[in-house]
């Protein structure tokens, strides 16, 4: 790509989408991953004095055109204190106790600002967050139709000398929801579970459990009222509910979104299995998944879907994983299993939006036919031979067995949620799982397995390895892959690297015939911009404009020449 003026080469975004026309769009995004040039110069920018023309070319004012804002991994630190040694997780100034190796020349206090400070351990400051939330207000507020939030609000718990409490996660997540709400008052706003909003970090029993109810009530009473309140027996049983966001205009339907509790099935969990015990919460949430997709096609409804850690074989244990594929990207029969309508339509997953990983990158999440096939035994029989769906999605389907339960029970009701319900499941989650057993601990970077000496398995550390070697999982198949989705993980707020969001732009109403993107369906995603605020600079300043504290990165579309988002 000709650098040009003005502009970095160096920045390398990655892009969302999800399957029809692969070519040249999937083998120039695996370029862009191989170049991993988005998160280094973030990085050169940060401590730069470069500047980014605004070389947009193309409009997206169409009064066709919706738009809405992913946030994530906000991580308040009340704690926080400018001027802070970063060794200190910015919690101290020196001097304070140090270890006899300490070189005071590398630690970079001197630039732990008021908004934070890039490449370090540190969270982020109130200063930070209430800026990002004026900046919302006066910039965004007015031209979004609803806000994705996925989690992560609470600090990290690397500071030994100020361990965090679960009463500190919860006042993080309040000052995160007061910040959003305080930015959004008239529009949706969809929060999210994060791996830092339990205590433990990364652990999280199964429903039931007196420790996975407080969690969930706790969270929902910091977020209320972002959880419609028919939702709210859901969410208090799996950390997982449904939200309508947007009404398409001038037709029915619209978006949904789905928050999902990706903690049921994240590997670093150790409080529960894998997906194939037939009382596994994480199989539930996919029960779920499946019936909201039924109630979404009814309703002639897009899905949204939305969680915290993404979905890939590293993060997730293999049979959630597998099961999410299987999940998202395959056909959904119709609502009535006696209707007409014998199509093969896939309900549409207008977006997969993720976070925790606090880079900007996106990846392929796919179905593995060799996978489906060796799990034949998982298929109840039948005379019908034509019928390939699994036990539980028959469940689901047809409203009966252990899910059918669920689906009248907890997921289709806005009471109280029978006594049933809360009493702690006698099972020890911890011994059901069907993957090898694996305990972790946790490095700067990236989680690190524990295992038996005589199992092999590993956790790469390098991101950018990891995820091509996903690319090359799913796109190289023989036979080639029979659905494919992509996920995408938005840079964060945290100044893990420099304060970011994303704003998304989808179709939200048909345009006239022979106007731009009049041939493409409502809801297509059209593009995304990257807002960043550099907060290098901004550190010096002794005073700020809310207004223009973030600022435009690149647009997705310049970059790549592709004229809209869609497969």
């Amino acid at each position: 790509m000709a650098a040009r003026k003005g502009q970095l080469t160096e920045t390398t975004p990655l892009l969302p989408t999800h399957s029809k026309h692969r070519g040249k769009r999937v083998f120039a995004a695996v370029a862009a991953v191989l170049a991993a040039g988005s998160l280094f110069s973030y990085l050169l920018l940060a401590y730069c004095n470069y500047s980014i023309a605004d070389t947009s070319s193309k409009r997206l004012s169409s009064a066709a055109v919706g738009r809405y804002l992913h946030i994530t991994d906000l991580h308040v630190d009340p704690n926080y204190m400018e001027g802070a040694t970063t060794y200190s997780q910015c919690h101290r100034r020196p001097p304070h106790v140090l270890p006899p190796d300490y070189d005071s020349a590398k630690d970079g206090h001197a630039h732990t600002g008021r908004f934070g400070i890039p490449l370090a351990k540190c969270d982020s400051p109130i200063a930070l967050i209430n800026a990002t939330s004026e900046h919302l207000k006066h910039e965004w507020a007015h031209k979004l139709d609803f806000v994705i939030w996925t989690g992560d609000s609470g600090r990290h718990d690397g500071d030994p000398e100020q361990p965090r409490t679960f009463d500190q996660i919860i006042q993080g997540n309040d000052i995160a929801s007061a910040a959003l709400r305080s930015a959004f008052k008239k529009i949706p706003v969809v929060p999210n579970i994060g791996n830092n909003d339990v205590s433990p970090h990364n652990e999280l029993a199964a429903p039931g459990h007196k420790r996975a109810r407080k969690t969930f009530r706790a969270l929902e009473r910091s977020w209320r009222p972002l959880v419609p309140k028919d939702q709210v027996p859901t969410f208090h049983y799996g950390g997982y509910f449904a939200k309508d966001v947007v009404d398409y205009d001038g037709r029915k339907g619209g978006i949904t979104a789905l928050s999902l509790n990706t903690i049921y099935w994240y590997r670093a969990n150790a409080k529960v299995g894998g997906c194939r015990a037939k009382d596994s919460p994480g199989l539930a949430q996919l029960a779920w998944i499946r019936y909201q997709m039924r109630r979404a096609r009814m309703r002639n409804r897009d899905i949204i879907l939305l969680g915290h850690v993404l979905p890939n074989r590293d993060n997730y244990r293999p049979s959630c994983y597998h099961g999410y594929a299987r999940t998202v990207t395959q056909t959904v029969p119709p609502p009535a299993l006696n209707s007409s309508d014998s199509s093969e339509e896939l309900v549409n997953v207008h977006a997969q939006l993720f976070g925790h990983s606090n880079v900007d990158v996106w990846a392929f999440v796919g179905q593995e036919a060799k996978w489906i096939n060796s799990h034949d035994a998982l298929l109840i029989a039948t005379e019908n031979v034509t019928d390939k769906r699994l036990w539980w999605e028959r469940e689901v389907d047809e409203e009966s067995g252990r899910f059918g339960k669920l689906i009248r029970d907890v997921w289709s009701t806005d009471v109280t949620m029978h006594a049933a319900i809360n009493q702690p499941d006698e099972r020890a989650w911890e011994d059901m799982e069907d993957d090898p057993q694996v305990h972790f601990t946790e490095s700067a970077d990236h989680i690190v397995p524990v295992v038996n000496a005589t199992v092999k398995q590993s956790l790469p550390s390098d991101f950018v390895e990891s995820l091509l070697k996903e690319f090359e999982r799913v796109l190289v198949q023989n036979p080639p892959n029979p659905r494919l989705g992509v996920t995408t993980i938005s840079p964060s707020i945290i100044p893990k690297y420099v304060p970011s969001f994303r704003i998304f732009h989808y179709l939200r109403s048909q345009p006239a015939q022979g106007e731009r993107w009049w041939h493409l369906p409502v809801g297509t995603l059209l593009d995304y911009d990257v807002y960043w605020a550099n907060i290098h600079k901004l550190n010096t300043k002794a005073q700020i404009d809310v207004r223009s504290f973030f600022t435009r990165l690149y647009r997705f579309s310049d970059e790549y020449k592709i004229d809209d988002l869609s497969i």
